[in-house]
């Protein structure tokens, strides 16, 4: 049996994950760690995999041989245990656009079971935490992507996860916006989630990740640690393109 301590440092682990569509190899044996307190990055060409695994990760598919484990337990389909220590923040969040997004917030609370003045208490520091004050009595509908951003990175986080997945969460908006996403997420991870990301952004995995995984054709081409620095964005920028030649394809992210 693995030590409490061991599930804690570590509340996500991908072991030998496989996942085939006919005859297209979407994943081949893909393993990594996902820390708590870290950010993992997974970038690559379209088509390479990424998506998959975070749908994977979220119980929304099987993989064909392999596994993935949230805080010691095995994710499955039919997994309601793995539901509760994890959110999942996609490029098109499933928010109602009629609802406010104090209503919203108020609906994520209650489906994770928090109410009363726990919920008041978590959806007031909810909105503080993610500039939500002036949109919060507003409709989802209304908002801007970024906001919308906002309001599902808040739900995602809302019944504190130890794990976060994020499939391209800051696609399609402006830098401002997208620093203030890489913030929320940077508190995140300084408060202990573990978060596992994909982007085709080069800056953000480069500034943002702890560790990048390179995803080419369904497997890990190269893992690297980039830092924060110009050098260590052109050093993954290369890397990316050389582990996308070597696979035979080309892409500009």
């Amino acid at each position: 049996m693995t030590p409490q301590s061991d599930l804690q440092a570590c509340p996500l682990s991908i072991r030998r994950a496989a996942k085939r569509y006919g005859a297209i190899e979407a994943l081949r044996e893909v393993s990594l760690d996902v820390p708590a307190g870290s950010i993992v990055g997974l970038l690559g060409p379209n088509g390479a995999g990424k998506t998959t695994l975070i749908r994977m990760c979220a119980g929304w598919i099987e993989p064909d041989a392999g596994e993935v484990m949230l805080t010691g337990l095995r994710q499955t389909v039919s997994s309601l245990a793995t539901r509760r220590c994890m959110g999942v923040v996609s490029r098109d969040a499933p928010l109602f656009d009629e609802f406010t997004v104090a209503e919203t917030l108020r609906l994520h609370a209650a489906l994770h079971g928090i109410h009363g003045s726990a919920s008041a208490d978590a959806c007031a520091q909810a909105i503080d935490s993610y500039r939500l004050s002036d949109a919060a009595h507003r409709r989802v509908g209304v908002l801007s992507t970024g906001m919308r951003q906002r309001v599902a990175i808040a739900c995602a986080l809302l019944h504190r996860p130890a794990v976060l997945l994020l499939d391209e969460p800051t696609t399609g908006l402006d830098p401002e916006v997208r620093s203030h996403v890489w913030e929320c997420l940077a508190d995140a991870a300084r408060s202990g989630v573990a978060l596992l990301l994909t982007t085709h952004y080069l800056e953000e995995a480069a500034r943002l990740c702890h560790s990048v995984h390179l995803l080419v054709s369904g497997s890990v081409s190269l893992t690297i640690a980039p830092g924060a620095g110009e050098a260590e964005t052109r050093h993954l920028e290369h890397a990316y393109f050389d582990a996308v030649q070597r696979a035979g394809g080309t892409h500009t992210p």
